[in-house]
């Protein structure tokens, strides 16, 4: 089956023409975290060259993917020269996006639904020894009822 056969008859979002761009995706998500789900995220803004770095912040470069160009407030490449050399995607930019630190010691869960139905899991953790993140399908997870129940019976 053709992908644009295969496009009219499964939505994918985000659409795979802006998957790369991570600046469009975050705006999309922070519009449907506050217009639909009414949740917080966490702060994301534009760099321009030679903005003034914060110590507390991640920093991740557009068009990128797998963990690639993002740098953790720890990391020793969190300076213009190193940024600027990286830069060689036309049309990518830095940005910096406030910490959630249990990010580094939990993971991060990422969910693929068609249908409404959960067809996907892969669960990525960092690895502070090797600066890398690995990654996992798993197998069994709890459901969004099994965790308010959890939640509504034991706090």
């Amino acid at each position: 089956m053709e992908l644009d056969t295969l496009r009219r008859i499964v939505h994918i979002w985000p659409p795979p023409n802006q998957s790369r761009n991570k600046w469009e995706l975050i705006q999309m998500l922070d519009l449907v975290a506050a217009r639909r789900t009414y949740s917080v995220r966490p702060i994301t803004r534009p760099l321009q060259i030679g903005d003034p770095i914060n110590d507390m912040v991640v920093l991740k470069r557009t068009h990128s993917d797998m963990g690639n160009h993002v740098l953790l407030p720890n990391n020793l490449n969190r300076n213009w020269k190193y940024m600027s050399r990286n830069m060689e995607v036309p049309g990518c930019m830095w940005l910096a996006q406030s910490y959630v630190y249990t990010l580094a010691s939990l993971g991060e869960w990422r969910v693929f639904l068609m249908g409404g139905q959960i067809v996907y899991v892969v669960h990525t953790v960092h690895n502070p020894q090797k600066g890398t993140w690995t990654w996992d399908v798993p197998v069994n997870y709890y459901s969004l009822e099994e965790l308010r129940y959890f939640e509504t019976h034991h706090n």
